[in-house]
């Protein structure tokens, strides 16, 4: 069962942060690389194939494939939620801008 954990870190560390946890699949990916080749070798061979392995294979390489994509997909919200953070604190005023003009809400015209 999987279980999603929560953490946090400064600000300025979040893509490093994003970086660390994408490189927990380091594994994943060198053990898919090697499966790809191994069913490929396993299912050219020119003697008999066995199939059943051939099939152990496959899905060996697209459970390998899965644990990549879903840590790829929660790198990939860490990275969307802190772009819209960063947008975000770019969108609202300052202590040091004045904001009661309308043409700071709609622009000059």
């Amino acid at each position: 069962m999987r279980v999603k954990l929560s953490y946090t870190v400064e600000e300025e560390d979040i893509l490093k942060e994003a970086a660390k946890i994408l490189g927990l699949s380091q594994e994943d990916m060198g053990h898919a690389i090697k499966m790809f080749k191994e069913v490929q070798e396993e299912l050219l061979k020119e003697d008999e194939v066995n199939i059943s392995t051939a099939i152990e294979m496959i899905e060996d390489f697209r459970k390998a494939l899965r644990s990549v994509d879903t840590r790829l997909s929660e790198v990939g919200e860490i990275v969307d939620a802190y772009q819209s953070h960063q947008i975000a604190t770019r969108t609202i005023p300052g202590p040091s801008q004045n904001w009661t003009d309308k043409e700071d809400y709609y622009g000059a015209d």
